[in-house]
């Protein structure tokens, strides 16, 4: 298996590095030993001052704790060089999860995903697209586009600069998000019923310590659901905002999805993402693994809760096609 991973990660990731193979570089020692095992190049982070800087131009950095190096130790060693983020740790940092993330990444297009980001800023930039309608075997939503609609740009170029550093779904998404000042009057609105096969959970670096449970929680409910095989919920929006999460048997989470993304955000849309990548097939993803890849499944995804006051939950929705009015 080692060769064969070893080998598909340098085809997905070619178009992102160019020739040279990247280092995987991560705070965690037993990723570090299944990075060997594989035929990986890899290192601990607090070695990487050991390595000759050529050996670190190309690196991809999979953080599973808040305690590393801070932001401008983390400049100091890798200045100059192009970094992949994956932050682990925003989503779970085990190994099992990890393992899992690389093994998606290895499956993963860089170059059509990003062509495809391009495609939707080049539509959604113009003003022309008024509405747009995502149907499929997950569901049907609307959209509705104001005058004023908020992007979080994605990668257009797969490829990364000497001295750019990119985080992993920048590349396979396009999200709609709304104006930090206005959260309640977003550019978008959103309204319909979607059926969510999988969920992943984040929280952002800066989330202070007291509220670390939340996101922990939250996964705890939304994890267990699919392991209970109690999914897909069954989810309704009105006015980009979470009315119902019921699961299988009818049971609706909504309010406790509300006390862990923050009550005074009342369930209104952070987020709504056309996702696409075109390596991973949704037959082949694992929901009960909360994983930053599982987002990029093809079609698309939408979430509750900032990642510093709250979780921050996707809702994910594979096969989702779109039609633009």
């Amino acid at each position: 298996m080692g060769s064969d991973l070893k080998y598909r990660l340098e085809l997905s990731l070619a178009p992102v590095f160019g020739k040279s193979k990247p280092l995987f570089v991560t705070d965690y020692l037993d990723l570090v030993n299944w990075f060997t095992a594989q035929g990986i190049a890899s290192s601990l982070l607090k070695e990487i001052s050991n390595l000759s800087k050529k050996l670190h131009k190309n690196v991809i950095l999979l953080p599973t704790t808040a305690d590393g190096f801070s932001f401008f130790q983390l400049e100091r060693y890798f200045k100059g060089s192009r970094v992949l983020i994956i932050p682990l740790v925003a989503f779970d940092p085990s190994l099992e999860a990890a393992i899992y993330t690389v093994e998606l990444l290895a499956s993963s297009d860089f170059t059509k995903a990003t062509k495809e980001n391009e495609k939707w800023i080049s539509l959604l930039k113009k003003g022309d697209v008024q509405r747009i309608e995502f149907k499929g075997a997950y569901g049907e939503l609307e959209i509705v586009l104001k005058e004023r609609l908020d992007l979080m740009l994605p990668r257009v170029q797969a490829g990364l600069l000497p001295g750019e550093w990119e985080a992993v779904g920048m590349f396979f998404e396009i999200a709609m998000i709304p104006d930090n000042e206005d959260l309640f009057h977003p550019g978008y609105i959103v309204n319909g019923e979607a059926i969510v096969p999988g969920v992943a959970v984040a929280h952002h670096r800066i989330m202070p310590a007291q509220l670390t449970s939340l996101p922990i929680r939250a996964w705890q409910l939304l994890g267990g659901l699919v392991k209970q095989r109690r999914v897909p919920l069954r989810v309704t929006i009105e006015n980009s905002q979470l009315k119902e999460v019921r699961s299988v048997d009818g049971a609706d989470f909504a309010d406790e999805i509300r006390e862990l993304s923050n009550p005074r955000l009342e369930l209104m849309l952070v987020e709504m993402a056309i996702s696409h990548n075109p390596g991973l097939e949704a037959s082949n993803l694992n929901w009960s693994v909360n994983s930053v890849l599982n987002e990029g499944a093809r079609g698309i995804h939408f979430a509750v809760g900032d990642g510093v006051t709250g979780a921050h939950i996707d809702f994910i929705c594979p096969g989702m096609e779109a039609r633009i009015f």
